[in-house]
């Protein structure tokens, strides 16, 4: 299972190379500072005890790492019967996969902006929980120049976080560009910073109460038949893939059966429904999530709404709806700092930058004390 040389840089870590890991629910992102990203999609709720040998997987899919920085969500999944319970199964389960590749230097993001040993996340499970906002923010803090909102609308949530800009010398030194008190799930719902709604698996029905059809609107049957992803494809603002059935229904992410999908949300047949009609049902949903996500930036200090960074691969959908509602707002997207591909991993791009900065200063400390050592000997 291991492959040659996964451990082989481990003696020169004043230069390490650090596989970030942001394990979800859903999906598995890993990357590093070099340019390397993969990302794959893993019901971890259905199968929690596979979850080992799908790190293994997505880790040989990058160059031999000295060190794993992992961040996570996948602990809120219902097969754990709560978050701690969660925590400490993915860091068995990360443990398991990391030695079986020789990785030697494991270890785990807190919300308070450290790196822990995995034995360390185990004893204090609960500040590794949904930890992963905070390693991207603190990493994008580095990379502005004025205070911003870094908006990350993924899959299944949306976080909105006000920062501060650090010197990017400060990299790996502390979380103090993250500018907000909130730390957890709970904390951030409340402030607005946490959207539970995002681009993919939010279902219709937690969207909307009804759809326009014909000259009028119909109530949307209370059932998880469609998401926001169909809206996306019904719209051609995603990307069809065919061979990919991780849908509502087990069948194809494609436009025609997002629309038959949709159209199962008032009761009818695919066929019944024109495809204007089923497009104006789509946009009806991304307006209503466009407009959960305005109330959660307009809750923002004023100072950090006027400059938006945007990430997470579904930002797109509802950036129209959020421009009209903040139409003097300065909008930058961290694709164009990082490329598409890392941006749609950020938070493990984020670990890997923020490991390897904390391991380099270490390196050089050491250095810098034996320098000194030897100074004082003579």
């Amino acid at each position: 299972m291991a492959r040659s040389g996964s451990a082989g840089n481990w003696s020169n870590m004043s230069d390490p190379r650090v596989l970030g890991i942001d394990i979800g629910g859903a999906n598995i992102k890993a990357a590093t500072v070099a340019g390397e990203s993969a990302a794959v999609r893993f019901s971890l709720w259905r199968e929690p005890d596979r979850l080992a040998d799908q790190l293994v997987a997505i880790a040989n899919r990058c160059a031999p790492c000295d060190a794993w920085a992992v961040t996570m969500t996948g602990e809120m999944a219902d097969c754990f019967p709560c978050r701690a319970d969660g925590v400490l199964s993915l860091v068995v389960s990360t443990r398991a996969a990391a030695d079986a590749l020789g990785i030697r230097d494991l270890t785990f993001y807190r919300v308070d902006g450290r790196f822990v040993q995995a034995d360390d996340a185990a004893r204090d499970p609960l500040p590794i929980a949904s930890a992963n906002w905070h390693a991207l923010a603190a990493w994008v803090a580095t990379l502005i120049d004025s205070p911003a909102l870094l908006i990350d609308v993924g899959g299944t949530t949306t976080d909105i976080i006000p920062l501060e800009p650090q010197p990017p010398s400060s990299l790996g030194s502390g979380d103090r560009g993250v500018a907000t008190s909130s730390r957890t799930d709970f904390d951030r719902l409340v402030t607005g910073q946490l959207v539970y709604l995002g681009g993919e698996r939010t279902p219709v029905c937690a969207v909307v109460d009804a759809l326009p059809y014909g000259d009028g609107s119909v109530s949307v049957m209370r059932e998880v038949f469609a998401n926001l992803d169909d809206c996306a494809l019904v719209l051609g603002l995603g990307e069809e893939h065919p061979n990919d059935r991780e849908s509502c229904d087990g069948q194809p992410r494609t436009a025609a059966a997002a629309k038959n999908r949709l159209a199962r949300m008032i009761g009818l047949d695919g066929s019944a429904v024109e495809p204007a009609a089923a497009s104006r049902m789509a946009r009806a949903v991304v307006a209503a999530a466009s407009a959960a996500l305005i109330r959660g930036i307009a809750a923002q200090p004023r100072r950090h709404v006027g400059r938006w960074i945007l990430s997470g691969h579904a930002a797109e959908y509802f950036l129209p709806d959020l421009q009209t509602a903040f139409r003097d707002t300065r909008v930058e997207r961290l694709s164009e700092r990082v490329g598409r591909a890392r941006s749609r991993v950020a938070p493990a791009v984020a670990c890997a930058a923020l490991r390897e900065a904390e391991l380099t200063a270490q390196a050089t400390a050491r250095l810098r004390d034996l320098d000194a050592s030897r100074e004082n000997s003579r």
